[in-house]
């Protein structure tokens, strides 16, 4: 247990630019969406908005975009703004493929010849990718909590706290699901940038998968497969509870994914 809380202080101090940034990033945009958002409401934007959509989009959104363009709508686009998904998942894959770098430099040699077991390399990995994503959600939510106090017009009908948490934990559970899958790419790899290649070309290809399957019917027939289609944010913002079986299925395909990286990172030759 003292060699996994090392590493892990360790890894933590590597990490912590990275992290400290995308905190600060994801909590200020939330507070200028706020803003956003009220200036939108105070000008009566939101319905000249709607008709700038085109028709197509309207088609895959649905009954969700009239939800989508108003007050609460605007504050919770961070929580499932494809950029702001791209930053997160980036910064997940960064920190899951960092055993793959220690292999590369040769770092994880003068670990190993300290009494330090093998699974304590992944333990390390696995509290980093539960860890990490809750932090920066947790600055995401002050950065709501904050803007909603400061800029919110007086009256105006704001998402409720419940409404927050679960995107919060939404989105949590898909950032480890991706997590779990670059941790076992990179359990496999010798080289960092094959590690993240790999796991970030692949999180591209399922998100458009999902992305297309919600335009394109016969793209539904693989859509299960990606990880986004469990990833419903538009369903909560309409007022439809967390489907616990959607945040199951992440977090059990992100534990897969750990079993795995476990199972190959005790069997391969370092």
């Amino acid at each position: 247990m003292h060699g996994t809380l090392t590493l892990l202080r360790h890894s933590l101090g590597r990490l912590r630019g990275l992290v400290a940034a995308m905190a600060f990033v994801v909590a200020l945009f939330q507070v200028l969406l706020v803003r956003v958002a009220g200036t939108l409401q105070e000008s009566s934007g939101f319905g000249g908005l709607a008709a700038f959509v085109p028709p197509f989009v309207r088609q895959m959104a649905g009954e969700a975009l009239f939800t989508f363009m108003s007050f609460p709508g605007i504050v919770c686009l961070g929580y499932f703004h494809p950029m702001i998904l791209a930053g997160l998942c980036g910064m997940v894959i960064s920190a899951a493929t960092e055993p793959a770098a220690e292999i590369e430099t040769r770092f994880l040699d003068a670990i190993l010849v300290r009494p330090v077991p093998r699974p304590a390399i992944v333990i390390r990995s696995v509290a980093l990718l539960l860890l990490l994503p809750a932090f920066v959600l947790l600055a995401m939510i002050a950065g709501t909590a904050a803007g909603l106090h400061w800029l919110a017009p007086p009256g105006v009908e704001t998402p409720g706290a419940r409404l927050i948490a679960s995107l919060a934990v939404n989105l949590w559970a898909l950032l480890v699901c991706i997590g779990g899958w670059a941790l076992a790419v990179a359990m496999a790899s010798r080289r960092r940038s094959v590690a993240g290649t790999i796991a970030g070309i692949s999180t591209l290809v399922l998100f458009l998968v999902d992305y297309l399957a919600r335009a394109w019917k016969p793209a539904d027939a693989i859509a299960w497969l990606s990880p986004f289609h469990y990833f419903r944010a538009m369903d909560l913002l309409m007022g439809r509870p967390l489907a616990l079986s959607n945040l199951a299925v992440l977090l059990v395909s992100g534990a897969a994914g750990m079993v795995v990286a476990c199972l190959v990172f005790a069997r391969r030759d370092l």
